[in-house]
């Protein structure tokens, strides 16, 4: 086989997985490419593993979120290596796992935990949610 045949399998084979992926993870990535749309300036900042980090803009008090292949970064945030791996590397890791039930297992409760520690959890630890847990143990962070 030329090195060229090899090449094009390995491209046709990222292209199969890719596509495939962004299939099993669709309500998450449907709701993530809408939110890139009206987010605008929109930076990419780093792609692994089939899924692309951007710098976006946020609600307030939020640092990131992971939505299907996309993890999607505050521009005050985009330069801290923790947050990208954590929505990188991390909660993308859940959404790959979990596929179309990825928001009702991990997207939800984390968004309602991050609504509740910003009313209420001033002071206490915001990683010990079994979501972040997960996200960090995905990327390696402790």
């Amino acid at each position: 086989m030329a090195n060229s045949d090899v090449f094009l399998m390995k491209k046709l084979c990222n292209a199969l997985i890719f596509g495939l992926l962004f299939l099993w993870q669709l309500p998450q990535n449907l709701v993530a490419l809408v939110w890139l749309a009206v987010s605008r300036p929109v930076k990419k900042i780093a792609y692994r593993h089939y899924s692309v980090a951007f710098a976006a803009r946020m609600p307030k008090g939020a640092s990131g979120v992971s939505l299907g292949s996309f993890a999607i970064v505050s521009p005050a945030h985009a330069g801290d290596q923790r947050v990208v791996r954590h929505e990188l590397d991390g909660h993308t890791v859940d959404s790959k796992i979990f596929g179309p039930l990825y928001l009702l297992v991990i997207g939800l409760p984390s968004v309602l935990h991050l609504l509740w520690h910003n009313r209420f959890g001033k002071g206490r630890q915001y990683d010990v949610f079994y979501t972040e847990r997960r996200a960090n143990r995905h990327a390696g962070l402790r």
